[in-house]
């Protein structure tokens, strides 16, 4: 849930920074058009526990930010790190397993389910 929130949040930020920080066109739709897909895809990953890889999804996004943050033209240094930044993050959250996966994991190879505090 946590790895959930902390996507949408990134997301919603990224979407948001394309209004807020000086952006070129091509690089506010870019910004844009990865917060939506980053956010379906937490949804979609966060709604089917049993299908962990979906979350590599995003990791893609994030190296496709980042590249476009080195090649695609920016109006300022400061807009091109920030999405450096924004997809270390996105990247880094999706190496991390979320917790209803190894649970869902845990139940399906071991044959009864965690207790109910884990």
């Amino acid at each position: 849930m946590i790895a959930l929130l902390l996507n949408l949040a990134l997301a919603v930020w990224l979407f948001v920074s394309a209004y807020l920080l000086p952006h070129s066109a091509a690089t506010s739709w870019n910004s844009m058009i990865v917060a939506v897909l980053v956010a379906a895809v937490a949804l979609l990953a966060f709604s089917s526990p049993g299908r962990p890889g979906i979350r590599w999804i995003n990791a893609v996004l994030a190296v496709w930010l980042f590249v476009a943050a080195l090649v695609m033209p920016h109006v300022s240094l400061g807009t091109s790190l920030h999405d450096v930044g924004v997809s270390v993050a996105l990247a880094a959250l999706s190496l991390i397993p979320p917790a209803r996966w190894l649970a869902h994991w845990k139940e399906e190879h071991t044959g009864h389910a965690p207790p109910a505090g884990a």
